[in-house]
């Protein structure tokens, strides 16, 4: 049977959308990298799902399959790809870690509009991140969930090209360092990350 064919839609840059083309490039898949430029913004949006972005379009044989939301496009990814656990439970703590990680980006986003950034980057940031520092901790084989690696590992990886001053804040932080180190080496991911545009802006 024909393999699907991907084509993904988001703006030219990092932001909310960044860890799909991380789950994608992990995938192995060729991906059309469909960037959109600010100006062309406005007449794109009427045309996608819910006007916005990211949309993943899912192409087998004349059909194609249109996914909107960043979390449901990874979960679909995810599970198309061997990114998810043993078992619904583990799928769901997995899923609870992705939903965490979009609420973070969220107060990140906001933070640029709220005259908050300082306190994001010296509360929320560490807060979050001491967090998933506990998770894996807990789990205690360099994973947040299970023995393998899941989208949620890929998500917390990529979100940390946020940070200022990275490698000093990760410091704090020596196992979610190790687990962003362990994503990034992987070569599929890592000649993604070296080949990838910087767009608009690095965000």
């Amino acid at each position: 049977m024909k393999q699907p064919t991907y084509k993904y839609t988001y703006f030219d840059a990092r932001l909310r959308g960044e860890f799909i083309r991380f789950i994608l490039s992990y995938a192995g898949v060729e991906f059309e990298d469909n960037r959109v430029k600010g100006e062309d913004w406005p007449s794109l949006k009427p045309t996608t799902p819910f006007g916005q972005v990211p949309v993943l379009e899912v192409k087998k044989g004349s059909k194609v399959t249109e996914i909107a939301q960043s979390q449901a496009i990874a979960r679909y990814l995810a599970n198309e790809f061997g990114l998810y656990g043993r078992n619904n439970l583990e799928n769901a703590v997995i899923d609870m870690y992705g939903a965490q990680l979009g609420d973070l980006f969220d107060a990140f986003s906001t933070s640029f509009n709220s005259n908050t950034t300082l306190s994001f980057f010296t509360e929320v940031w560490p807060r979050n991140f001491q967090f998933f520092e506990d998770r894996l901790n807990k789990n205690g084989n360099g994973f947040l969930v299970g023995k393998r690696l899941s989208w949620a590992d890929i998500y917390l990886s990529q979100m940390t090209d946020f940070i200022q001053n990275k490698d000093e804040f990760l410091n704090k932080f020596p196992l979610v360092k190790a687990l962003d180190k362990k994503v990034r080496s992987i070569p599929k991911i890592a000649d993604w990350i070296k080949r990838r545009p910087d767009g608009d802006f690095l965000l």
